[in-house]
């Protein structure tokens, strides 16, 4: 306390501190309260400085830096002292990047300091270049400092370093995202405990000295030898794959195709597959049997399987004149299998055959062996469905399904690819006049405009001196439309001084040999090959760092194709440069198929065009030209005007006539829409007036067909306030229905003439829940004045209308086609509460489905059921969660509120004047003994293409811990693991 000794004088408190600390604690040159810049500036406080004196007054620390060496230790070696005998935590989160940690000043923090560290082992690439200390203070006051110093002498002291220090009082926003981000990192599998032991440092050290060596460093003193295998665990990105290929298994599709760039972890995946297989086996081993074109692919196969399954004696050998002993699991050359040896097992032998590099599978001896064998289970795996000869083995062999694709986005934000820059630049030509037929040009007009058309070559070559620094030094891979066109272009850049060649499918295999040699060779002069579509599949040229899009394409498949040809990571190769030159394209060309391939989610905007959100690193520039005519395709085939959709409809239905006399149009929803390369929500995402003059009515499929002249009028469509209109205008509130169950049961209630007398308690609440998506009141027409309808009122009056029940058929059928999530009961749940975890709900289905209806007195879902909904009827809390509460500006007091730690564990807000002692507080805190039972529903956005969002019904959670009031920060434990999809969306880290 400070006084001025006057009687009567006020104190001032400036410190708390333990009977046994005589000394008072030194304080920061700034004040706690305050934010500052750090420059190591001799005229400033160092940042060493301002560090020990921040120790010296935190109740807990966490560090996270990418390096840890010994002369950042030493310098904190007095307050580090300090800080474990007064018994702080004290965590570290660090990294092998660069080889630079060193692991004494590791093995000092964690023995002499007491303090909890863990490491990231990524060597390929590492997520973590942050440099960052939060220093929490019981009384509030906490401070931290983000920047870009390590933990080192040079870094603390006085290299050119800045540092920023941010303080709770200023900045709480961005003090809860430190907190949030650092326990995200801390709970993430990708860094392990180290905890001083031989073995770990035996670890630790091997990988330092491969990151070191990765850098051409020295080799380091004292190695160790032996190196355990890791307990592998997937990227999120092959968790979302190992999703979706699980839930498609559970449709009964056992014939699967995987679709992933190369360089992206392909083998690991399917081995990640193969143990959760044997895992859902029971622990037993399946008969593996992985088959491959070359040797080498199938001994990186074999120890990657190892790895994964922590057996180095994993598998046996089928090629090279090796033969398997114990014949369990098995890695082989197709030649070999083809020659003979496949004959030596029976053809149901294997529980799972993965078949490497799948777009090979239309030649002879792969069909051969496809033909052969019958197993549980066959996954393919390629980076190229679609084949030079046009061939698509999607199509071929697994029914058009792909089971599984990495998007582009998931792989560039985990850091597997290299960063792109892609610039759309208008080429100066007009192709309105060029044929166009299912979305493709006639090749021979198109090359012929193209090879006269010297200006574009002009352009060309401009815009690669303008976006290049050496266009001489890059290596660069050009897409043409035929050879006649490659061999031009190759012709072109010889002539501008730009050594080039050309390669087409008849080239021999010494010429393509040669041809890539010479790319790879940094030494030859050699900077681009033109090809028409070679690179397209099979051939691998890390090296390449240019591509050049010299020929229209609409298929987001080739063109992802084409953009995988460029994206491999190489040591020196920082960024991918992607030019696609874009002319004026004919009326029906779909420039929005090929741009999808960039967006998170698969769907284009045009405030996406217009201000992309890209992975780090990325870049998306678009000319005035190129822009102007995206918009204009992305508006015209996205949101067309509905006299043009009644048109197209009109047409397609007229084809479908021909090909079929007896065709039900009816049923053409799901073909309408793959034909146009339309979602859902291209039609039920929009309002239209079904007559002149009325409102606004969601649009149907039915209402198309009706415009479009191809069904027999429905009488009161277009008369406002009808029951008609109103059904019609609430379609687009089940478009979300992704359980089999519920399709079921609606279907049930919808198409006989089932009464509420003869359903189970279950059945009634999912029936309220349907009649509820259409009236949300529980009444046909508003005002307290108009009656409450019964269930069977609803019911009878929903059936009067066959085509919109026909309708929601095709819609949940093509919905159960599409959904990669396998929704489950919960174990937590009362039979007679209709909810599966991981399916989607309306708040009007969950509503119904708790049973808040029910009571003395009947109550509806009315405008909206948000934050806590509790029902008393089933002892049960609905916590709906909506992640991203501010859409349109970015607030980090919002943001952060609610999101995933890890796939178990869930940090949620109560409401802002819930208490620990409050009545829900305490709800909350005992609700593991048995009573009223939280369930967690979460969405991303509040709203969606169609309208209102639905939750995913995650399930029942229990009280973990929480800190704060007013509101209290609480973490549950979930009884499902988040789905990978929504953990990804729901990590505050990502």
């Amino acid at each position: 306390m400070e006084s001025t000794g006057d009687k009567g004088a006020l104190i001032q408190l400036t410190e708390l501190k333990p009977k046994t600390q005589t000394q008072p604690s030194a304080r920061p040159a700034t004040p706690l309260s305050e934010v500052a810049l750090l420059t190591n500036n001799p005229k400033e406080p160092s940042l060493s400085d301002e560090i020990q004196r921040e120790l010296e007054s935190a109740d807990r620390v966490d560090l996270l830096c990418s390096f840890v060496k010994l002369s950042g230790i030493n310098i904190l070696r007095k307050q580090l002292s300090f800080l474990k005998s007064r018994g702080i935590p004290f965590r570290v989160l660090t990294t092998v990047y660069m080889g630079a940690t060193e692991r004494p000043a590791v093995d000092k923090l964690v023995k002499e300091y007491g303090a909890q560290v863990k490491v990231s082992y990524e060597q390929r690439v590492t997520r973590l270049h942050a440099k960052a200390w939060i220093f929490h203070r019981n009384s509030g006051f906490t401070t931290g400092y983000v920047g870009s110093s390590n933990l080192s002498h040079a870094a603390l002291t006085d290299g050119l370093e800045w540092n920023v220090r941010v303080s709770n009082s200023v900045t709480p926003g961005i003090l809860r995202q430190f907190e949030v981000a650092f326990q995200n990192y801390w709970e993430s599998d990708s860094f392990e405990s180290y905890d001083g032991s031989d073995e770990d440092g035996a670890k630790l050290e091997k990988s330092l000295l491969n990151a070191a060596i990765g850098r051409g460093s020295q080799r380091r003193p004292n190695m160790a030898i032996n190196f355990s295998h890791v307990d592998v665990q997937p990227y999120p990105h092959q968790s979302l794959m190992l999703d979706e290929l699980h839930a498609e298994r559970g449709k009964g599709h056992h014939k699967n195709l995987a679709v992933a760039a190369t360089g992206t972890g392909k083998t690991i995946f399917s081995a990640l597959d193969y143990r959760r297989l044997c895992e859902a086996a029971g622990g037993r081993r399946l008969r593996l049997l992985f088959i491959a074109h070359q040797s080498e692919i199938l001994n990186q196969a074999q120890s990657a399987f190892a790895t994964v399954m922590r057996d180095e004696s994993f598998g046996e050998s089928l090629f090279d004149g090796r033969k398997p002993i114990h014949n369990e699991h098995i890695f082989a050359t197709i030649q070999t299998l083809a020659q003979g040896a496949m004959e030596e097992y029976s053809p149901d032998y294997f529980d799972l055959i993965i078949i490497d590099e799948f777009h090979h599978s239309a030649a002879p001896s792969y069909r051969k062996i496809l033909d052969y064998f019958r197993p549980e289970e066959l996954l393919g795996l390629t980076a190229t469905p679609e084949r030079t000869d046009g061939t698509n083995v999607a199509a071929e062999f697994f029914e058009g399904r792909i089971a599984t694709q990495l998007r582009l986005w998931d792989a560039l934000e985990e850091g597997l690819l290299v960063p792109f820059h892609y610039y759309g630049i208008d080429d100066g030509t007009d192709l309105s006049e060029i044929k166009f037929h299912s979305g493709k040009y006639n090749e021979s007009d198109l090359t012929k405009y193209y090879m006269s058309h010297t200006r574009r070559t002009r352009i060309i070559l401009q815009q690669l001196e303008d976006k290049i620094a050496y266009p001489q030094l890059m290596r660069a891979i050009g897409f043409c439309v035929n050879v006649d066109h490659a061999k031009y272009m190759a012709e072109q850049f010889n002539t501008a001084g730009l050594s080039a060649t050309y390669l087409e499918g008849n080239s021999t295999l010494d010429e393509r040999t040669e041809a890539i040699r010479r790319l790879k060779n940094p030494d030859d002069k050699l900077c681009i090959i033109f090809t028409v579509n070679l690179f397209n599949e099979g051939v691998d040229i890390p090296e390449v760092d240019t591509l050049l899009m010299l020929r229209p394409t609409q298929s987001i498949t080739l063109f992802q194709q084409q953009l995988g040809r460029g994206l491999r990571r190489t040591a020196d190769k920082a960024v991918l440069i992607v030019l696609d030159f874009v002319g004026n394209q004919a009326s029906g060309f779909r420039f929005d198929m090929k741009m999808r391939s960039f967006t998170r989610d698969g769907h284009i905007t045009k405030s996406f065009i217009e201000s992309p959100e890209l992975p780090v690193g990325c870049n998306l520039q678009l000319d005035r030209k190129a822009q102007d005519q995206i918009l204009r395709s992305i508006k015209k085939q996205l949101n067309p005007k509905v006299p043009a959709m009644v048109d197209q409809l009109k047409v397609f239905v007229e084809e479908e006539k021909k090909k079929n006399l007896d065709v039900v149009v009816t049923e053409l929803l799901e073909p309408y829409l793959e034909k146009h390369g339309l979602e859902l929500a291209n039609i039920y995402g929009r309002s239209v007036a079904y007559k002149q003059g009325q409102n606004k009515k969601g649009l149907t499929f039915t209402f198309l067909l009706d415009a479009a002249g191809q069904i027999p009028q429905i009488p009161l469509l277009y008369e406002e306030g009808s029951r008609v209109q109103q059904i019609a205008n609430r379609i687009r509130a089940l478009t979300h229905v992704n359980d089999a169950q519920r399709v079921d049961s609606y279907t049930r209630f919808l198409t006989t003439d089932i009464s509420e007398s003869q359903m189970t308690l279950a059945e009634k609440r999912m029936a309220w829940g349907l009649v509820f998506s259409f009236w949300p009141y529980g009444k046909f027409e508003a005002g307290k004045e108009n009656p409450v309808m019964t269930l069977d009122e609803g019911l009878i009056e929903l059936q009067k209308h066959p085509y919109f029940i026909n309708e929601l058929l095709q819609i949940w059928a093509y919905k159960l086609d599409i959904d990669r999530h396998l929704p489950q009961q919960s174990a937590s749940l009362s039979p007679d509460i209709p909810l599966l975890t991981h399916a989607s709900y309306s708040r009007e289905e969950i509503y119904a489905a708790l049973g808040a209806h029910e009571g003395d007195k009947f109550t509806s879902p009315g405008g909206s059921v948000s934050g806590v909904l509790e029902a008393k009827q089933t002892n049960t809390l609905a916590l709906t969660v909506t992640l991203e509460k501010s859409e349109k500006y970015y607030s980090p007091e919002t943001m952060y509120r609610d999101y995933a730690i890890t796939e178990k564990k869930f940090a949620w807000d109560s409401q802002n004047r819930t208490t620990p002692e409050s009545r829900l507080g305490k709800i909350y805190r005992h609700c593991s003994n048995k009573g009223e039972m939280p369930l967690l529903f979460v969405r991303y956005v509040r709203e969606d293409g169609m309208g209102t969002s639905p939750f995913m019904f995650i399930g029942s959670v229990s009280y973990l811990a929480h800190t704060g009031s007013q509101p209290m920060h609480i973490t549950w434990d979930l009884e499902r693991d988040l789905p990978a999809e929504m953990f990804n969306l729901a990590r505050a880290s990502a």
